[in-house]
């Protein structure tokens, strides 16, 4: 029985992979990303001194960026474009749960994502290497940590896709991801303005992910690294996150009509 399960999870993640690296705003993004991370050579060279830095620092981030918006564009989009073409009808009507479809679809999205971050990770080590860096080690562990905050945020792109048309979606998605990114900052600036501000803050930071938790570049670039623990607690964040975000999809695809 659990094997049935897996197998039509497996199903439904192949389709999905197999829809996301044929769509043209995956070859779109990609095809930016791999012009910006090879121009870091031209933005590093006219650097006084720094250019290596440069180079891993903006490299890093162009891999993070890119890899947020092929996530944005497609997972906000995944079950809407089922709903509309009327195919989930048809998925549903075979002995398939709600939940093994919305995890079906975050495997093969994250497949996909994945595939395109390790395409842009060998561009980045490629350009750090012929900028005199060497093989970037610490750089793969600030990428391993963007993949974690990427599963995240398909989960969470999934679970706005469920009840939200596209545009909507993605406006929510970058809202959060903006929000993420500043709660630490956030909840300082308003300790120092009204009580109930910094209340509704503090309960926001408890509430939404905290995506600086994914955050070490800065940290990489100057050479250093998250102990063992700091790493296993950022996958456990994570997992446990994306694991409420997909039941979260699942609770409201099951109760939406068709």
């Amino acid at each position: 029985m659990k094997h049935t399960h897996l197998t039509r999870i497996f199903v439904v993640a192949k389709n999905t992979f197999k829809e996301s690296v044929r769509d043209k705003v995956f070859y779109a993004l990609f095809a930016f990303a791999f012009v910006a991370i090879t121009f870091t050579i031209f933005l590093g060279s006219i650097s006084l001194d720094e250019d290596l830095h440069i180079v891993r620092s903006l490299g890093l981030a162009g891999i993070y960026l890119f890899g947020v918006l092929i996530t944005v564009f497609l997972g906000t989009s995944l079950m809407y474009k089922e709903i509309e073409r009327r195919t989930l009808y048809f998925i549903l009507s075979k002995p398939i749960s709600h939940g093994q479809v919305i995890a079906g679809k975050f495997l093969g999205l994250f497949s996909s994502v994945a595939l395109s971050i390790a395409g842009m990770t060998i561009i980045y080590l490629g350009v750090v290497w012929y900028s005199g860096g060497g093989f970037d080690t610490l750089g793969l562990l600030a990428i391993f940590f963007e993949i974690i905050e990427v599963g995240l945020l398909i989960a969470l792109s999934i679970f706005f896709s469920t009840f939200s048309k596209p545009l909507p979606s993605i406006v929510y998605a970058l809202l959060v991801i903006y929000i993420g990114h500043s709660l630490g900052m956030l909840v300082d600036f308003t300790k120092r303005g009204s009580a109930l501000a910094h209340d509704v803050v503090q309960g926001l930071y408890y509430v939404l992910p905290n995506l600086e938790k994914f955050d070490i570049r800065d940290l990489v670039l100057y050479g250093n690294a998250p102990s063992l623990t700091a790493v296993f607690l950022v996958i456990l964040y994570a997992t446990i996150y994306t694991i409420i975000l997909l039941a979260g999809g699942a609770l409201l695809l099951q109760k939406r009509e068709f």
